[in-house]
């Protein structure tokens, strides 16, 4: 059986006015916390149910850490404008102006030239045009 943990807290979100990007962000819960199933219907997790969650003699609460995912890294966002310089004298890829397409796989910028080809870019290849 799959029941939710839900948790009452805020988040808090850092923003750089300077680099008009998020930076940072955390989730701050409180100690209120109710169970409920699926379809969102409150758990009374007492007697014989706690052992659902708390295991034999109602102790020992699983706890996960409330760690959210933290912005990207890379100082560009989808939809910026960008230079995108090769690698190193072996890659085949010529500099290119092109726009901020996405991230893939949390490690490469996809690029968008100006004939509609996406290009998979490693962060130190892609340069903010202002």
């Amino acid at each position: 059986m799959i029941i939710n943990k839900v948790i009452i807290g805020f988040v808090n979100q850092q923003f750089d006015t300077e680099t008009r990007r998020f930076i940072n962000q955390e989730f701050h819960g409180s100690d209120d916390r109710t169970w409920e199933n699926e379809m969102g219907d409150s758990l009374d997790l007492t007697g014989d149910d706690a052992a659902l969650v708390y295991g034999l003699g109602g102790v020992d609460e699983p706890y996960l850490n409330m760690e959210m995912v933290q912005p990207s890294i890379f100082n560009v966002q989808a939809g910026d404008r960008v230079l995108v310089t090769p690698k190193d004298g072996s890659d085949p890829v010529e500099e290119f102006q092109g726009v901020v397409f996405g991230i893939k796989d949390c490690k490469y910028i996809q690029v968008r030239d100006q004939d509609d080809n996406v290009f998979d870019c490693d962060p130190d290849q892609v340069h903010l045009i202002k």
